[in-house]
């Protein structure tokens, strides 16, 4: 599939050892997203879906990357194996860097936008890289471009709170429960599918509604 107009779809999720009280409820809700997005590229084909996962604790394990939406294929416990704390500066920039070096140069030139979105049920605790400072700037960098978007989801916890020393914008923050896992990664998928057609239709999603 030609990567002309793609969106590069990553997901930054916890696996630290506090998500591990609502650790089945989890994997099954990334089962069911990676089905509803191999459904979200069926219907938007011309759109072409590429999709990565990162897993963080106390640093960041990058499971797959740029997997065309269709060739998608389901976790297993395997690959979601929680413990740990939540390096979650580490596990954004990690992934920016990673991205930008991968498809900065696409990105600029108009033929491609990125969306980053973070679940986390706690609070920074263990980075060594990144510090709020460098991800608060190069959030603000990149949003202002128009080509990318970063959405943070907080359960169990203050997400406006958190999310605002990294420059989330407002309207790009969302507070769940871990009891709502499946449905948030539900919610998650379908603002994917929104900001596909919205990028049809020449506007760029802003957030959830």
């Amino acid at each position: 599939m030609s990567t002309q107009n793609a969106t590069y779809y990553h997901l930054i999720l916890d696996k630290s050892g506090s998500m591990n009280s609502h650790y089945e409820q989890t994997l099954e809700g990334l089962n069911e997203k990676i089905q509803s997005i191999k459904a979200i590229q069926q219907r938007n084909p011309e759109v072409p879906l590429h999709v990565s996962l990162t897993l963080f604790s106390d640093q960041p394990e990058l499971v797959f990357e740029n997997v065309p939406a269709t060739y998608l294929s389901n976790l297993t416990e395997n690959d979601y194996v929680v413990d740990g704390m939540t390096a979650l500066l580490d596990a954004i920039g990690t992934t920016v860097s990673r991205m930008e070096y991968a498809h900065g140069r696409e990105i600029r030139e108009n033929n491609a936008n990125a969306m980053v979105v973070i679940f986390t049920d706690g609070h920074e605790n263990a980075s060594r890289i990144f510090t709020f400072k460098q991800i608060a700037a190069k959030i603000k960098e990149l949003e202002a471009t128009g080509k990318w978007s970063f959405a943070f989801v907080g359960a169990d916890i203050d997400a406006w709170q958190a999310a605002q020393r990294m420059n989330f914008k407002q309207s790009k923050v969302y507070s769940s429960r871990k009891t709502e896992v499946k449905d948030t990664l539900s919610l998650l998928s379908e603002q994917l599918e929104m900001s596909i057609k919205l990028k049809k239709d020449g506007k760029t999603w802003d957030g959830f509604k």
